[in-house]
């Protein structure tokens, strides 16, 4: 099948080992997963495990987020040449089989159908062309004010109108969240957004000491037409992930304060939720040790080859100097270790804290 293929990323492309997006001529099934045109093949350059991302989806895939992307191991051979080890994933993308909000047209600018679908994104890169920050909020970069960004509409279909509806409907959320009201049933925060989601996409980051929901970075929000804002779907899950020199996982949550959760925590109701649902996934959640394991034996050799052409510690080029998930001078081995270790350890936190 033909294709092309372009570099994405915002730090990950400074880095040697390149992410790249694919665009195929026509829709394909790859190893199993739904047909689609673009594909992502996220490098995992920094990851000494190359299992951050696809354990990550493996979490989320528990929940019942609406979509988590499939992601299969892939060697890529570039131009003749093999590149390495690199995670094919499905990409963040308005679709049937992906992120299946209604589809908007330049038309859907009054009444129902201008109140979706909408795909948003969280991102303190600032890199969407649509974008702004509502002033409430946690943002770990800068201490209040979330930035929002509109992935769908695309940036030069999105029509005013629609443009105003998702800004003001997110404004009148936090505006809400906020409020001296916000625990109310009927008028309070849970009128505008969808409470389960943001419990178990909460948990999916807090189960993998993902401090960039707080950062916050890929962080992603959609609404239907008609619909609440819901939380998801979850991506990029490389940066400190499980490592508790960069998330300070090992003795306490990580995420309590994260973007809109530290207002949300602040309602009995909410934290009393997110616990019964920790609770029931629990079971879930205990297996992922094992799966590790069964990672590491799918990835041994891919790993062997992978590090001899790249060296992860080279990371510390984009973070002042020291190295980011305190793996990246160890073993394949001993790397997955540590990241079971502290997959463990946070998750036993995670039951004392919750």
């Amino acid at each position: 099948v033909n294709c092309s293929i372009r570099g994405r990323g915002n730090t990950t492309w400074w880095w040697p080992k390149k992410p790249y997006l694919i665009k195929l001529d026509q829709k394909e099934h790859i190893f199993g997963m739904h047909k689609h045109k673009r594909w992502v093949l996220l490098a995992n350059f920094m990851d000494r495990t190359l299992m951050r991302n696809l354990v990550s989806m493996k979490v989320s895939s528990f929940t019942s987020l609406d979509w988590t992307p499939g992601c299969v191991p892939v060697e890529l051979v570039l131009n003749g040449q093999h590149q390495g080890s690199y995670l094919l994933i499905e990409q963040v993308r308005v679709d049937n089989h992906r992120v299946a909000v209604t589809e908007m047209s330049p038309e859907d600018n009054s009444g129902e159908a201008v109140t979706g679908g909408y795909l948003l994104e969280c991102d303190f890169h600032y890199d969407n062309e649509v974008q702004w920050t509502d002033p409430h909020g946690r943002n770990a970069q800068w201490g209040s004010g979330v930035p929002f960004g509109v992935k769908y509409p695309d940036p030069d279909e999105i029509t005013p109108a629609q443009l105003s509806y998702i800004k003001g409907y997110v404004a009148e959320t936090a505006d809400v969240l906020y409020g001296e009201n916000f625990t109310d049933p009927e008028n309070g925060y849970a009128k505008y957004i969808d409470v389960d989601s943001f419990v178990d996409y909460w948990i999916v980051f807090e189960v993998m000491c993902n401090h960039e929901l707080g950062n916050p970075g890929s962080v992603f929000m959609h609404k239907d037409r008609g619909g609440k804002l819901v939380a998801g779907p979850c991506w990029d899950f490389d940066w400190g992930v499980l490592s508790f020199s960069t998330s300070g996982g090992e003795t306490a949550l990580v995420n309590g304060r994260a973007i809109w959760y530290e207002r949300l925590f602040q309602d009995p109701a909410f934290k009393a939720k997110v616990k019964a649902r920790f609770e029931e996934l629990l079971q879930q959640l205990q297996t992922i040790p094992d799966y590790m394991d069964a990672c590491e034996a799918l990835l041994r050799e891919s790993a062997e080859l992978n590090f001899q052409m790249w060296n992860p510690s080279d990371d510390r080029s984009q973070n002042g100097g020291s190295i980011i998930n305190g793996d990246e001078n160890l073993s394949f081995h001993d790397a997955v270790l540590r990241l079971k270790r502290n997959y463990e350890k946070h998750l036993q936190v995670m039951q004392e804290k919750l």
